[in-house]
C-alpha cells in the first residue's frame, strides 16, 4: 500500500528568506557600529546606489520591473488561494453518429433520396 503524500509545511514560503536578509542587514549594520571605516563604505556605496538608481531611464525601469514583479506575486499568490479558473465546457453532439442508426450515414441519406 502506498504512504499518503507528506503534508506541506505551515510555515510561509517567504520566511526563510525574510530570517537571512535581516541577519544579513543586521551583520552589516553592527559591523558600521563598530568600525568607523566600514561606516564610511556602507555610506559611500549606499550613495553610489541611490545616485545610480535615481537617473532618469533607470528609475523608470527599475519602477516599472518592481511593479511587475508585484503583480506578479499578487497574481500567483491568488491563483494558489482561489485556484486557476480554467472552466471545462461540456458540449453535446446532437448528430446521431454512424453506428447508432445500424447504417452509415452516407448510405441512409441516399435511401432517403430514392
Amino acid at each position: 500500500m502506498s504512504e499518503p503524500a507528506s503534508l506541506p509545511s505551515k510555515a510561509p514560503w517567504w520566511l526563510e528568506t525574510l530570517l537571512w536578509s535581516l541577519g544579513m542587514v543586521i551583520a552589516v549594520g553592527v559591523a558600521a557600529y563598530m568600525n568607523e571605516t566600514v561606516r564610511e563604505v556602507v555610506a559611500q556605496g549606499l550613495g553610489y546606489f541611490f545616485g545610480f538608481l535615481s537617473t532618469p531611464f533607470i528609475l523608470e525601469a527599475s519602477t516599472a520591473l518592481v511593479g511587475l514583479c508585484i503583480v506578479l506575486i499578487i497574481n500567483s499568490r491568488r491563483i494558489e488561494r482561489e485556484g486557476d479558473g480554467w472552466v471545462m465546457m461540456e458540449v453535446k453532439d446532437t448528430t446521431p453518429a454512424a453506428g447508432e442508426s445500424g447504417q452509415e450515414p452516407d448510405v441512409a441519406d441516399k435511401a432517403s433520396q430514392t
